[in-house]
């Protein structure tokens, strides 16, 4: 299944995009009081949740090809932060998902607004997330084919 590490950098920008946006949507729909907005916050959501286990699952097979490569070095510590955290995310995600299809079916506003806040918070983890994995390919090159010799990982520019 390590083909399916290639996916791992487009899914995980669908996943981002689509739970952050569903959120954004949301807000907006509850302020402007627009059901169309809220409609697309649900799908987002609810889209959003399917692609973060898949940025689960190919993160998983990605990890996988690179740990060996960077084991001891600062990349390696950055790489379990992420790992941990992509292991929590998919977890939190699909709570706010039924979270969100609850509210979809049973209209209430102090709890939509329980909701609003608890998608904000997941987005700041979701965006968390993205900043640490692109710690790694940016500024560490994981993940980078012309980058793969394990001595690249230990140079002393890439500590911190």
């Amino acid at each position: 299944m390590e083909f399916l590490a290639e996916f791992h950098p487009p899914v995980v920008h669908f996943a981002i995009a689509l739970v952050i946006m569903g959120v954004l949507f949301d807000i907006a729909g509850f302020v402007f009081k627009k059901e169309s907005l809220k409609h697309a916050g649900f799908w987002s959501i609810m889209v959003g949740v399917v692609a973060v286990w898949g940025a689960a699952i190919t993160g998983h097979q990605a990890e996988e090809l690179v740990e060996h490569a960077i084991e001891g070095t600062k990349a390696y510590e950055i790489l379990e932060e992420h790992e941990e955290l992509g292991e929590v995310l998919p977890w939190v995600v699909s709570a706010l998902g039924f979270f969100r299809l609850f509210l979809f079916f049973k209209e209430n506003n102090l709890l939509f607004i329980g909701y609003l806040i608890a998608g904000l918070i997941v987005s700041g983890a979701i965006g968390l997330q993205g900043r640490i994995g692109g710690k790694l390919v940016y500024e560490y090159g994981v993940g980078v084919k012309a980058n793969q010799s394990p001595s690249y990982y230990i140079h002393e520019e890439h500590e911190e």
